[in-house]
């Protein structure tokens, strides 16, 4: 018997995308019992276009946008499935990409959540480019999603375990995401709004003993659609969400001896947000209004950790400096000589 899979779409006036990604949805070789789409005050038609076109839709409308994290707990609370797809509106699922990840989760029952291969559409000619094969963590707190902006020429078809894996497109065992639930996380942290809210779920759950898994079946993810992801708002929400992610997973006395390099990047990267936005670098305020909530976190892990800091340690990769600086210059290079 198949295992019972919900899937769920996050919607926010999108269009067109949104409506094939529930098209690629009823479309998967695994049945989907349950199908979900979580409506956060769309304007645009998109909601009614997506009832049309599927009756057997579960509705969940909001007044008003409550971003990526509250509408993803609506979803979890109102599903029923062991397994958990969730959806960003813009991404489009090849047809055996739930059964591939269903049957690689079933393998391991310690296996929390699954990943598959996400690229980035191409334009004819044009070498395919990937967008996600799952998270990488630095030992300065930030994270990155494997193999982003790279071309796909065979390298990622081997299936394996990954730190953590994208909230994009992510397969989650719901007893993991029961499990790992607590306080302000339920499961994903509201205090995040949107972007790196998914990390945080993956490093609770790697403390919690649960593992991430790749597989490389193929969904293709148009990033930005909504074209939200630079703007000043989403950049405040950014710096302080990196913030937060350390402050409520990096346990001390191991997490203290990262700190000197969490404040070197945490500079670093408000001097650049706020080249963008001079409103970006309030993201580091914002955090310390918040950060009571992370000491209760803090508790839970302390209380509810099946594993050894020396096991999350093993999954943390020192940062790029030298190739992020030099990839910085490239483009600055390219871009004044279109200029010029």
């Amino acid at each position: 018997m198949a295992e019972a899979v919900t899937a769920a779409i996050l919607n926010w006036n999108g269009g067109d995308l949104v409506v094939e990604c529930l098209q690629s949805i009823l479309r998967q070789t695994h049945p989907i019992q349950e199908r979900i789409v979580v409506d956060n005050a769309s304007t645009d038609g998109s909601l009614e276009r997506l009832k049309a076109a599927d009756p057997g839709l579960i509705v969940i409308s909001n007044l008003r946008n409550l971003g990526f994290a509250a509408a993803a707990n609506q979803a979890i609370a109102a599903a029923k499935g062991s397994w958990f797809l969730l959806a960003n509106l813009d991404v489009e699922f090849e047809p055996d990409f739930v059964a591939r990840l269903v049957a690689a989760g079933e393998h391991d029952p310690m296996i929390g959540a699954v990943a598959g291969k996400l690229l980035r559409p191409r334009a004819d000619g044009e070498a395919t480019i990937v967008d996600s094969t799952g998270h990488i963590l630095y030992r300065n707190g930030w994270a990155t999603n494997r193999g982003e902006g790279l071309p796909d020429t065979g390298q990622w078809e081997r299936s394996e375990e990954v730190f953590g894996v994208t909230g994009a497109a992510p397969l989650y065992r719901m007893k993991m995401l029961r499990e790992i639930t607590d306080g302000p996380a339920r499961p994903f942290d509201e205090r995040f709004f949107a972007y790196i809210e998914d990390v945080d779920l993956d490093w609770r759950m790697r403390w919690l003993g649960w593992k991430a898994w790749y597989e490389p079946a193929v969904a293709w993810h148009h990033r930005s659609a909504t074209g939200a992801r630079r703007s000043p708002f989403i950049l405040r929400h950014i710096l302080k969400n990196r913030l937060l992610l350390v402050a409520n997973n990096d346990l001390w006395p191991q997490g203290l001896l990262r700190l000197p390099s969490v404040a070197a990047f945490t500079v670093l990267t408000a001097v650049q947000f706020a080249l963008e936005s001079p409103a970006a670098p309030l993201g580091i305020f914002d955090s310390i209004r918040h950060f009571s909530q992370s000491l209760q976190r803090r508790r839970f892990l302390r209380a509810r950790k099946r594993v050894a800091a020396r096991d999350i340690a093993r999954w943390m990769q020192p940062f790029p400096y030298r190739q992020k600086l030099s990839r910085k210059l490239r483009l600055g290079t390219s871009r004044a000589a279109v200029g010029s």
